[in-house]
């Protein structure tokens, strides 16, 4: 009996890599790819760690925007405070 195939996570991957990060996207991408391959060699386990990663570079990506637009906008705000405050 074969156990059940993961989800590869081509979709979240792909969205990463046009809305978030490029680069950790087509990494997403790769292991995403990876998963089916790898399933259909009968190599389950590499087909569960290559799942686990596409997904976990897909929310590397997704954090790693958040982080960078989160201090975009506290630089952005303290430029603005010191703006009005020298004037």
């Amino acid at each position: 009996m074969t156990p059940q195939k993961p989800d590869n996570y081509l979709v979240w991957a792909i969205l990463c890599t046009l809305f978030c990060c490029l680069p950790f996207g087509i990494v997403a991408i790769i292991k995403a790819t990876q998963v089916d391959s790898f399933w259909a060699q009968g190599y389950y386990d590499s087909a569960y760690k290559a799942a686990a990663d596409a997904k976990k570079w897909t929310w590397i990506g997704v954090l790693s925007i958040v982080a960078l637009t989160f201090i975009y906008l506290l630089l952005l705000f303290l430029g603005v405070f010191a703006a009005v405050s020298l004037s």
